[in-house]
């Protein structure tokens, strides 16, 4: 865990997401479908016992992500920790880092 209350792996993850939210002004498609990709495929690294879902919306807050985007983000979290499945917009081929 770090200062943002999430996994080092799980924050670096935003951070770069976050890179992307402040250049565009907001969470585009293609972020979307990153964050997406990754909780489908890498579903342990956000289980409950890891991630909560008030640690990931104070980190979607600090990244720049807008109230109705951190809504969804939220949401999709809380799909995928209830055994749920996403379907991102188009696939990726996301990359874990590490």
């Amino acid at each position: 865990m770090n200062n943002s209350g999430l996994p080092a792996d799980v924050n670096e993850f935003m951070n770069d997401i976050g890179v992307n939210v402040r250049m565009s002004g907001c969470l585009a498609w293609q972020e979307d479908a990153k964050i997406k990709e990754a909780m489908m495929d890498y579903r342990d690294r956000w289980s409950r016992s890891r991630v909560t879902p008030e640690a990931l919306r104070e980190k979607c807050f600090q990244i720049g992500m807008r109230d109705d985007e951190t809504r969804r983000v939220i949401d999709w979290l809380t799909k995928t920790q209830s055994g749920r499945r996403l379907i991102p917009s188009r696939r990726i081929g996301l990359r874990w880092p590490g």
